[in-house]
């Protein structure tokens, strides 16, 4: 009986965030982190992090190689084209409810890849 409680204290406790359809419990690290995941916030402060690493990205040399993001930067300059892409995504961001992870997950790719990009630029020089 208490066995049986445990399991479904455990159940109640460990949703995923997206639902859990098998019923079955995740390790509470692998909840954490997919809340902080799947969080607008996280979203929003990544779209900071790739505003920053952009910016010193073009500062080293580097061009942008999304062509919406670079049209807005020929539009509007580098610092505004970027900030203005940030500021789209931002709103399109707001009606996303599921799956937000995935994106959040490919953002920390497109930084680490500005990070190196500004590293290699950087000692070339």
């Amino acid at each position: 009986m208490r066995g049986a409680l445990n399991c479904q204290l455990a159940r109640k406790s460990a949703r995923l965030p997206f639902g859990n359809p098998t019923g079955l419990t995740a390790p509470m690290g692998a909840l954490i982190a997919l809340k902080i995941l799947n969080a607008r916030s996280t979203f929003a402060v990544l779209q900071g992090l790739d505003v920053i690493t952009t910016l010193a990205a073009f500062r080293v040399g580097a061009f942008e190689v999304n062509p919406i993001v670079a049209q807005l930067t020929v539009l509007f300059g580098r610092f505004t084209g970027v900030v203005l892409s940030k500021v789209i995504a931002l709103l399109l961001a707001l009606g996303v409810r599921r799956r937000l992870w995935i994106v959040n997950l490919f953002y920390i790719g497109v930084i680490g890849w500005n990070v190196i990009v500004v590293i290699a630029l950087s000692v070339r020089k």
